[in-house]
């Protein structure tokens, strides 16, 4: 239904939708924040970004990332690339190896392998993630590359008080045993799980707002500069639609090649990142038959 309901969105009589999308746009932004070289390498080799992780974490010989390759691990063992998806992002955005466990249904124990396996295959990814729960706790908010700012006082407040303790259900349990006389189990209980959760969901976003908002900021800017250039060259054009990160514009029929060409050198190069973004501009009549 969804593709029935898009084929019904149409450029107009005499016009067309220039139709861009991002290839990866999360996990090439991850790649640049983080400053793994590892990372950045599976961009500049053209290399399937999940099968590399897999490869890496597991330690596996005899298969390739290259999806040209005969063994390719997409092609022959699709269940271990598949896996990686849970985790590739997943980890560094907080994800415990109990979330992990239950997610690829393996005990904790093998979860917290492979989480290790993962952070040591790409070392500067690890000590990004300290990097950035250290500026949390220190200045209480995350700044993007952009200069988006996120404000996360809970987390400084309560690293102050507690360290990194509050992870520790054991610690947690005996707060809770601390404060029942004075509150009542229950809202001693209560209060404990609601620090817990600050600090954690904190502590998480520290690290994925740096990604997720420079992905926002990076299809922001293109479209501006997009609605920019078109007003500048004196097309009849506009920026129609954002879909995350997808951007759809409206252009004169005689214009479109023009369009498609600008629109893309746009998207690809307006924000410059240490690896180079990828974002393929197609024509089309109508929603459907874009991306």
């Amino acid at each position: 239904y969804n593709n029935i309901i898009r084929g019904f969105f149409i450029a107009g009589e005499g016009r067309m939708f220039v139709d861009d999308d991002y290839e990866s746009l999360e996990p090439h932004v991850f790649a640049h924040v983080s400053g793994d070289d590892g990372l950045k390498d599976i961009f500049r080799k053209g290399h399937d970004f999940y099968s590399t992780i897999a490869i890496a974490t597991e330690k596996m010989e005899g298969v390739s990332a290259d999806k040209k390759a005969e063994n390719y691990l997409g092609k022959v063992m699709k269940i271990v690339r598949q896996s990686a998806k849970a985790y590739c992002l997943g980890v560094p955005y907080g994800m415990t190896a109990f979330a992990l466990g239950k997610t690829l249904n393996i005990s904790t124990e093998e979860a917290e392998v492979l989480i290790e396996g993962y952070l040591s295959g790409f070392p500067e990814l690890r000590k990004w993630m300290i990097e950035s729960e250290h500026k949390a706790h220190t200045f209480g908010f995350i700044r993007s590359e952009s200069g988006r700012v996120r404000h996360l006082p809970k987390v400084k407040a309560l690293y102050e008080k507690h360290g990194t303790k509050l992870l520790d259900w054991k610690y947690r349990a005996k707060l809770i045993k601390k404060h029942t006389a004075r509150l009542g189990k229950e809202e001693a209980k209560k209060q404990v799980e609601s620090a817990y959760k600050d600090y954690k969901n904190g502590v998480n976003n520290a690290k994925n707002w740096q990604i997720q908002s420079l992905g926002a900021s990076i299809v922001n800017l293109a479209a501006i500069e997009i609605n920019r250039e078109f007003k500048k060259r004196g097309l009849n054009a506009w920026v129609a639609l954002q879909i995350h990160d997808q951007l759809v514009m409206n252009v004169p029929k005689e214009k479109a090649k023009e369009c498609q060409k600008l629109v893309q050198e746009i998207m690809e190069n307006n924000y410059k990142l240490s690896i180079k973004l990828k974002a393929p501009a197609e024509l089309a009549t109508n929603l459907l038959d874009g991306h």
